[in-house]
């Protein structure tokens, strides 16, 4: 199975300076074919540079770049890069300032291996927590977000629908039309969750 770790940056050289390493000792414990894939949207702190040079000695990270249009384009241009130009099985999304543990990341993917199609690391179950370093308007925002996806958008059956660490195979994304997912932030978790269950 080849699996893509899609990371949407935007002046993150400093987490990207550790986050790469690290993820590349976790992907030593996957017995899969995986790559790191940065979705880098022209930051000015150069965060592009730190990844070319991170790929002199990594042939497994990978670099696109675009405008800033925000979270959910930058997910689209990521996860459209990994299905059309590297054949990637299942596609992770994952942020880039470590509120999402690399060291999580064979938990979803065990789950694929399982059966699963979609898989999200929540923090709304037992085991799940929120990052201590969020202050409390991101706590309130992800908390009545997620409330409100459960019960107007109807997929009352997800306990984190706004959650931004998942694993996606690639037969199920492929199903959904990225490009009519004109939405950002939060919202565009919950748009591509409430396509991927219809």
């Amino acid at each position: 199975m080849k699996v893509v770790v899609i990371i949407p940056t935007y002046n993150e050289r400093t987490n990207i300076t550790r986050l790469v390493p690290r993820i590349q000792e976790v992907f030593c414990t996957i017995d899969h074919d995986s790559h790191i894939l940065i979705a880098d949207d022209n930051s000015p702190d150069n965060t592009q540079d730190v990844v070319r040079d991170f790929q002199t000695s990594m042939a497994n990270l990978h670099l696109i770049s675009g405008d800033k249009l925000g979270l959910g384009h930058a997910y689209i241009r990521g996860m459209t890069y990994a299905i059309q130009h590297m054949d990637a099985d299942v596609v992770l999304e994952m942020d880039a300032d470590f509120s999402h543990k690399p060291d999580d990341i064979p938990r979803l993917v065990k789950e694929l291996e399982n059966g699963a199609d979609f898989v999200i690391g929540s923090r709304y179950v037992k085991g799940g927590s929120i990052p201590e370093e969020w202050g409390l308007f991101r706590r309130l925002n992800s908390f009545f977000g997620n409330i409100t996806a459960r019960y107007v958008a109807g997929i009352y059956r997800i306990k984190d629908c706004t959650a931004g660490f998942r694993a996606i195979r690639v037969s199920l994304l492929s199903q959904i039309d990225l490009s009519a997912l004109r939405v950002q932030g939060y919202a565009f978790q919950i748009a591509l969750l409430y396509e991927a269950v219809l």
